[in-house]
């Protein structure tokens, strides 16, 4: 994938001149010393392609290479702007697209010394990962700190030359392996440094308390946010983080889904970032209107997968569900005669979207929970302070439908109380798209008296869900390993259907044998 378009001219030229800083700043390499890394680079090379070492000489020849790219690092950077032929021939025609311009990165920094938590994140072989960072320039999908890019930088001998090297920025998801004079070697991979080094899944600690009892000083407006650069060739698996949390609480999930090839191959993850102090139906709303701006200004060729948790799961439903105006006047009376574009009538009468084509629900309280209503929940409640223009738009709605002065307006916690009207009647409709349920249960309940310790399981369960699986832990659980390997069938379920091109948006399809059954696999 090349991580952005092509730059323009004044755009390498400004790299060059970086570049060239950089290496005038850098302690220049004596010439004999230069050579003999370049001796060092090549015997490397020698020994990872021989078939007649063994792998904890090939093991060894990678860490020799890897110390020494490093040590000539700004100069192997600098002659990475023009590959040489030696490049061209290792790497596989139909991959050349994987060979970078680091002209494209305003930063491009080494990756010295690799932490491996997920060995799936990582390949062993030759070369130094770095990262590279694309400044956002506008995108007001990319993260504030720019999308950070897993590259490795590698350097080649000439065919039949002793001299070293031919210097390439490389794609390592797009190249596993060189071609070179001693035979085929693997091309070193490190996902998890990008990752790790971006911060690329959420803001500063702090902010999810920050923005549920303060919604009204969240930074910028409720958004959809890209892992990386829009990539019309993958699907696009939105998660919808819940109460109190932001984007970061998915990281450990993230690097677990992303240690499979096949999910990273065919997904690319979106985040929804929003304060979570805010009424359910005005966070789904403006879900539904991040989506909107996503879809006009990208155009993505595949259909979406949801995943909520917890408050996340329920913002998930409203885009695949219908509420009409009767509906919705049990909650509101009058709201249909509100004027269409008002945001308390289109927070409350919607109809589902039809680019979403599977939603997965994580520890989410379909029914409400008891907590949201008493104790903590109560003290919670009296501390959220919504935004004034908020109060102010949803005081003139209610004004003008009772003619009457609004009390306080309901918060995100007390949208979530058992005897939220709203709940009762987003629990009534029947999702448009196969919809599958993953649960937690403590242990101290039995089936339907089992609970996560936040969200019972009478409350997470849908009698239509194509899958149910109950794992043994507590509501923040979704990155249990059973909760993983549930989502990943799902979404490779996603990628089975019988259709081999783009689906059309937001039909619902059947998978042979599921429909209509609850696979329930209790894991205590």
């Amino acid at each position: 994938m090349k991580p952005s378009p092509e730059p323009s001219s004044a755009k390498r030229a400004t790299c060059a001149c970086l570049l060239g800083v950089v290496l005038s700043a850098c302690q220049s390499l004596a010439p004999d010393r230069s050579a003999a890394l370049s001796q060092e680079l090549a015997e490397s090379i020698r020994t990872a392609g021989s078939p007649l070492v063994s792998e904890r000489e090939r093991r060894q020849a990678a860490v020799v290479y890897r110390e020494r790219l490093a040590a000539t690092f700004p100069s192997r950077l600098a002659e990475s702007v023009d590959p040489g032929p030696a490049v061209l021939r290792a790497v596989p025609r139909g991959e050349r697209s994987g060979i970078i311009d680091p002209g494209d990165f305003d930063q491009i920094a080494a990756v010295r010394a690799a932490r491996e938590t997920r060995p799936g994140l990582h390949r062993a072989g030759l070369g130094l990962p770095v990262v590279g960072r694309l400044a956002p320039d506008g995108n007001p999908n990319a993260p504030d700190a720019g999308f950070k890019v897993p590259l490795t930088l590698a350097a080649l001998p000439p065919e039949g030359g002793s001299d070293c090297c031919d210097s390439a920025l490389l794609d390592p998801r797009r190249i596993d392996s060189l071609k070179t004079d001693h035979g085929e070697v693997s091309l070193a991979m490190d996902l998890e440094a990008s990752l790790r080094t971006a911060d690329a899944t959420g803001p500063r600690f702090g902010s999810g308390l920050a923005n549920l009892l303060r919604p009204g000083l969240f930074a910028g407006h409720p958004r959809i946010l890209f892992l990386e650069p829009f990539d019309p060739n993958r699907r696009p698996l939105v998660l919808v983080h819940g109460l109190l949390s932001t984007h970061r609480v998915w990281t450990p999930l993230l690097l677990d889904l992303l240690t499979d090839p096949v999910i990273r191959q065919a997904y690319q993850i979106w985040f929804f970032y929003y304060p979570t102090g805010q009424p359910v139906p005005l966070s789904a709303l403006q879900l539904r209107e991040a989506l909107d701006e996503v879809a006009a200004r990208w155009h993505p060729r595949y259909p979406m997968v949801l995943v909520g948790h917890s408050m996340g799961g329920l913002l998930a439903r409203a885009q695949v569900s219908r509420v009409g105006s009767d509906a919705a006047e049990t909650v509101l009376p009058g709201v249909s005669r509100l004027p269409a574009n008002s945001r308390v009538r289109r927070a409350l009468i919607f109809e589902p979207r039809r680019d979403v084509s599977r939603v997965v629900f994580m520890f989410t309280p379909h029914r409400g929970s008891r907590l949201a209503s008493g104790g903590l929940g109560a003290w919670g409640i009296r501390l959220i302070r919504l935004p004034g223009t908020l109060v102010e738009e949803v005081s003139s709605a209610l004004g003008t439908l009772t003619g009457a002065e609004t009390g306080r307006i309901p918060t995100s916690i007390q949208g979530l109380s058992p005897d939220s009207l709203f709940l009762r009647i987003l629990d009534a409709t029947q999702p448009q798209v196969p919809v599958h349920s993953i649960m937690g249960d403590r242990g101290r309940g039995d089936g339907w008296t089992g609970s996560d310790g936040v969200v019972p399981y009478i409350s997470s369960h849908l009698s239509f869900a194509q899958s149910e699986v109950v794992v043994p832990t507590g509501h923040g659980g979704f990155g249990h390993p059973r909760a993983v390997a549930e989502l990943k069938r799902i979404l490779r379920l996603e990628l089975a259907r019988p259709d081999e091109a783009p689906i059309a948006p937001g039909v619902a399809t059947e998978e042979t044998g599921a429909q209509g059954i609850v696979d329930l696999v209790n894991l205590r």
